[in-house]
């Protein structure tokens, strides 16, 4: 073990010497009647799997030494048996040093772009902090693709002066396909949601992103949200599922707008608001975010995931353990072989942190344009310098302002 200890690294692969004792064996047991000797072949053949070349090329000089001994004790090492024999051995361990080689090289290369795909990854959709201000959060995503671990789905939070402002959204579409429009939704977001005053000015800014994308042709649900360190959050809806609300006592309440506005990408077709709510937290009170993956996952009778009966799996329990619960209690619900199954799904469940209320959480909607802040004109949007010239997002701003919206 000592010498085997002081070999190169990689000059030594267990498995190829293995099967060459296992041949050795086998040819003994046979006796001097029935040699296998190009058999011996199947040592540096196996250590191809694994080894590096310098140790197949070693597992091939064991077993061809192995072979000459066997061959030199019954007297046949010098026959055109013996020799042919000889012969295949060293030349399978010169094409399995060569394919070891080749793999080698292949699997260097494999590993280097996983690193990319890493990095890349990473810098589009790092992980979210455990807190900002006054939240406390978990996330967690499922792609539609296996290997990636990013897709049409996309989860934010970024920090501003009195609080957070928060996106959850789903881009038309599945996996890897819709990275690029989801990935210049985040920087939209990122860039304008710690600047902006007005929520409704970052899903412009958002709307602007996608819409100088035409070759896309694609629509996303959008939830927008802002969270004060005094419990106010506040919700913007394009079309997307609502926040789902769960009081500290344990009672669940749907956040939902009334009425709820379209995807972004249609809302300046038809000059849409979007739905806007609001609500008071408590400190406990948690708030789950989530795309259609989630209530959409069908079991094998067509059943929905009722997301409303499962509120128990989100209190009561770290964030982190609840997001858990909620991807194991999915799993158990979703019947693998169906289509929608393999969507993409993010989830997104925060706690408010902040000082206790005396008042109780209460929800209400504002559908009413009054409420909301006065849409920016075309010309602060940007839209002057803009290269697009068919926008409908200009059309809708510039129409607005003769009713002094």
């Amino acid at each position: 073990m000592r010498h085997l200890k002081s070999l190169p690294r990689g000059a030594v692969d267990c498995g190829g010497i293995c099967a060459v004792l296992a041949v050795a064996l086998a040819d003994v047991a046979t006796g001097d009647e029935a040699r296998f000797l190009p058999a011996y072949a199947i040592g540096p053949a196996v250590s191809t799997r694994r080894g590096t070349p310098l140790a197949v090329i070693a597992t091939g000089t064991i077993a061809a030494l192995v072979a000459a001994l066997l061959a030199l004790s019954d007297g046949t090492l010098a026959t055109r048996r013996g020799l042919s024999a000889l012969t295949v051995i060293v030349l399978f361990t010169g094409f399995a040093a060569a394919a070891a080689k080749h793999r080698r090289r292949q699997d260097t290369r494999l590993v280097a772009t996983r690193r990319v795909a890493h990095a890349a990854q990473h810098a589009i959709a790092p992980p979210l902090p455990a807190a900002h201000g006054p939240v406390r959060m978990a996330s967690s995503y499922a792609s539609a693709d296996p290997h990636a671990r990013i897709g049409g789905d996309l989860c934010e939070v970024v920090p501003i002066k009195d609080g957070v402002r928060i996106l959850i959204g789903d881009v038309q579409g599945k996996g890897l396909g819709t990275v690029a429009l989801s990935t210049a939704l985040l920087s939209a977001f990122r860039e304008s949601a710690p600047s902006e005053t007005h929520l409704e000015t970052v899903g412009l800014r958002m709307s602007c992103a996608l819409l100088r994308r035409p070759d896309e042709e694609r629509f996303a649900t959008l939830a927008l949200a802002e969270l004060t360190s005094q419990g106010h959050l506040t919700a913007l809806n394009y079309g997307h599922p609502s926040p789902h609300v769960i009081n500290a006592d344990g009672a669940p309440l749907w956040a939902d707008a009334a009425p709820s506005g379209l995807p972004l990408g249609l809302a300046a077709l038809a000059d849409s608001e979007p739905g806007r709510h609001s609500t008071t937290l408590r400190a406990g009170d948690r708030v789950l975010f989530h795309t259609d993956g989630l209530t959409e996952a069908r079991d094998q009778d067509g059943h929905f995931y009722p997301l409303d009966a499962r509120t128990a799996t989100l209190r009561d329990a770290p964030l982190e353990t609840c997001l858990e619960r909620l991807r194991a209690d999915i799993r158990f619900h979703t019947a693998p072989d169906l289509q929608d199954a393999h969507d993409d799904s993010a989830l997104l469940l925060i706690e408010f942190d902040g000082a206790p209320s005396d008042s109780l959480p209460l929800l209400s909607s504002h559908p009413a344009p009054d409420l909301a802040p006065a849409s920016p004109s075309a010309e602060e949007l940007g839209c002057t310098v803009c290269a697009l010239t068919a926008c409908p997002l200009r059309t809708t701003l510039e129409g607005r302002r003769p009713n002094g919206r």
